[in-house]
């Protein structure tokens, strides 16, 4: 097609030249040598606008062709843009470094401009006759006159060889073309990179907000237990107080009732007859001492229950005083409220000894006992206290 078009240009017939190229370009939008015999047809027409717009696209999509560089350096000349028409033959011949159309045409423009220069100097200074050589040198290549005024163009060069112009700009067309497929596997690569990193992202998202609820939920947990832990010491020292209190009490009562037991024995001496006072009071001190032992047991009043025992007194287990002491302390100071309830006292008194035999119900917490008990007991500054403690019959 690109021949049919030559030779209608060849012809004159540039209207039917245009059309035909127009058609051929709808369906073959990429064939470079008719969109390039286009912008000949343009220059033809006189339209030099379009025709530098349609060289221009070329010298964009395929730079190493060097024709679109040259008539689009020859219409520069024509509007008198002599250094943008020098900047474009140059780019033209780095294109293409044997491009001797280039080269004829950026000699022709160079002395073009160089008549140009001489012509002004003379102008300015006409005594300047050692111009005159120059001048006339210049213009045997340049004629004066008409062409001066409007400088002649470079010869565009329309057709100049089609086969090596096609084969470049189908390499050309090719190397575009895997370069667009290579910037769109590299797009490809890119988005599904940035997609993982998202991904990673949004799961490292994720994975933080669920530590950060676990670190919450631990924490509240933890502060529940603190709270619950300080409630509980709270409620411990409380019912602590309580049963120190308690105890307190009990230990009071439980002296005032040994008082008033004292009292008792004493007042029932003092109203005994003479002749069995004497027995008759010793057997209600050692009663009393009895129950009173008893009442400090009860009341977990260890100082007062202790105070009961001889310090000659043998522990059954055969263990040593100081032991059996701290096994009291332990089994009766902080423990749940003692009961101790004695039945049956019988006392037998002969001399500074006494025993006192009876039947004893203890209970603390849901531990009931009841068992039969026998104390030795020995006067010893004015006190009867408890030598040896026996259990059974």
């Amino acid at each position: 097609m690109a021949d049919q078009i030559s030779q209608m240009l060849e012809q004159g017939h540039l209207g039917q030249a245009a059309s035909a190229a127009q058609a051929h370009l709808r369906d073959h939008p990429q064939d470079v040598q008719v969109r390039f015999l286009q912008g000949v047809i343009a220059t033809e027409q006189g339209d030099d606008r379009r025709a530098i717009e349609l060289f221009t696209a070329l010298t964009r999509e395929y730079p190493t062709l060097p024709e679109p560089y040259n008539n689009l350096a020859v219409l520069y000349a024509a509007q008198g843009e002599h250094d943008k028409a020098v900047q474009t033959l140059e780019a033209a011949i780095r294109t293409s470094p044997s491009y001797a159309t280039a080269h004829a045409n950026l000699g022709d423009l160079y002395a073009q401009m160089a008549s140009e220069a001489y012509s002004r100097a003379l102008q300015l200074d006409s005594s300047r006759q050692d111009l005159a050589p120059k001048l006339s040198l210049i213009r045997e290549i340049v004629p004066v006159g008409t062409a001066a005024a409007q400088p002649a163009a470079p010869t565009v060069v329309a057709q100049a060889d089609t086969g090596a112009a096609a084969a470049r700009a189908a390499q050309e067309q090719a190397a575009l073309a895997a370069q667009e497929q290579a910037a769109r596997e590299e797009a490809v690569r890119e988005q599904a990179a940035q997609q993982e990193a998202a991904r990673q992202a949004q799961a490292l998202a994720a994975q933080q907000q669920a530590e950060r609820e676990q670190a919450e939920r631990e924490q509240a947990e933890r502060q529940r237990a603190q709270a619950a832990q300080q409630a509980a010491r709270e409620r411990a020292a409380q019912e602590q107080a309580a049963a120190d209190a308690e105890a307190k009490a009990r230990a009071e009562r439980a002296r005032a009732e040994m008082r008033r037991t004292e009292a008792a024995a004493a007042a029932a001496a003092a109203q005994t007859p003479d002749t069995a006072a004497p027995d008759q009071a010793i057997q209600a001190q050692v009663e009393a001492a009895v129950r009173n032992w008893a009442r400090a047991w009860a009341a977990q009043d260890i100082d007062a229950y202790l105070a009961a025992y001889s310090p000659n007194f043998q522990p059954a287990d055969g263990s040593s005083l100081a032991a059996w002491r701290e096994q009291r302390h332990a089994r009766i100071v902080g423990r749940a409220p003692i009961t101790v309830e004695l039945s049956n006292l019988r006392v037998d008194v002969e001399g500074d000894k006494a025993t006192a035999r009876f039947r004893q119900l203890y209970s603390s917490g849901s531990f009931r006992a009841t068992t039969r008990k026998t104390l030795q007991l020995v006067l010893e500054q004015d006190q009867w206290r408890i030598v040896s403690e026996r259990t059974g019959s």
